[in-house]
């Protein structure tokens, strides 16, 4: 239709369409009577569009420009350099994954724009089904049976207790619970198992979690351990580093396991863009294991 009124002619219409002119005809006669109006008048081998021709016309153009600017969106999305990738992290993953991994995939792709939001795990479906993030990597305890997700878990880590070199419990060979009155305990919440440990066979004694400070944030947690006595039960690649260098120490403590499950999660309905593949390929390469061994 836009071709015939650029041309005025059906000849030439069909011409620049690569079709034949009775080919042209029937289509034009199809939509007008679709619509009920008629879209031209014909002089003769000239075709004038009627007022009804003109509002077709308009917004045909608009459909034309909407798919011209769908396929623009879309070559962007496959393109890395000049995508956008919003992804949601928990702190602990966020402190210890996330720099190397965005690190190299902005060294690839250097236009790529990447949005974090590190926030605690609690919140992070939430985020996902309301499409602020297109994945998230955060503990996947309270996600990983349920059918809406997608989702890869890395390899478990066990919890450790640690307090700063120095301490005064760390000197000693397994203290008892009570030992800890006297110290803060600092972190994220803990499980039942362990807050059940903790208060067991101590309840003449001020309870031990009345001192624990609720935190996520690695940076507050590690500076409480650094400059104070707090002690913390952690993932153990969470302060690698510390250990490594002996600034901070591990305690041993008859408690109960604590196993840390970490994983990336997406919806389970939903594909992933080129730049959340590229993500999660590099992030479980990250973490040890194998990208290629799994269907993203």
């Amino acid at each position: 239709m836009l071709a015939l009124i650029e041309f005025r002619n059906f000849h030439k219409a069909a011409e620049s369409l690569r079709v034949t002119q009775p080919a042209l005809t029937k289509s034009i006669q199809a939509i007008e009577r679709e619509l009920g109006v008629r879209l031209f008048d014909r002089h003769g081998k000239t075709v004038v569009p009627t007022v009804f021709g003109e509002l077709a016309a308009t917004a045909g153009r608009q459909v034309v420009a909407a798919i011209d600017g769908l396929n623009r969106a879309i070559e962007e999305s496959k393109c890395l350099d000049t995508g956008k990738l919003s992804v949601g992290a928990g702190p602990y993953v966020a402190d210890v994954w996330f720099g190397p991994v965005i690190a190299r995939l902005l060294r690839m792709y250097p236009g790529l724009r990447i949005n974090l939001h590190v926030e605690s795990w609690e919140r992070q479906p939430d985020a996902l089904r309301a499409g602020l993030i297109e994945l998230f990597v955060a503990s996947i305890e309270h996600v990983r049976e349920r059918s809406e997700f997608r989702v890869l878990e890395f390899p478990p880590e066990p919890g450790i207790w640690v307090c700063r070199a120095g301490h005064c419990l760390a000197s000693r060979e397994k203290p008892g619970r009570a030992a800890l009155l006297p110290h803060p305990i600092v972190g994220p919440q803990l499980p039942e198992t362990i807050r059940s440990w903790l208060e067991t066979g101590t309840k003449d004694l001020p309870s031990v979690l009345a001192r624990k400070i609720d935190t996520a944030s690695m940076t507050m947690i590690k500076a409480m351990i650094r400059d104070g006595d707090a002690v913390s039960l952690l993932p153990p690649a969470s302060v690698r580093a510390e250990l490594r260098s002996g600034e901070f120490v591990t305690l041993e403590f008859d408690a109960p396991p604590l196993v840390f499950r970490a994983g990336v999660v997406w919806l389970a309905d939903r594909s992933l863009s080129p730049a959340a593949t590229a993500f999660v390929r590099e992030l479980l390469a990250e973490v040890g294991l194998e990208p290629g061994a799994y269907s993203i």
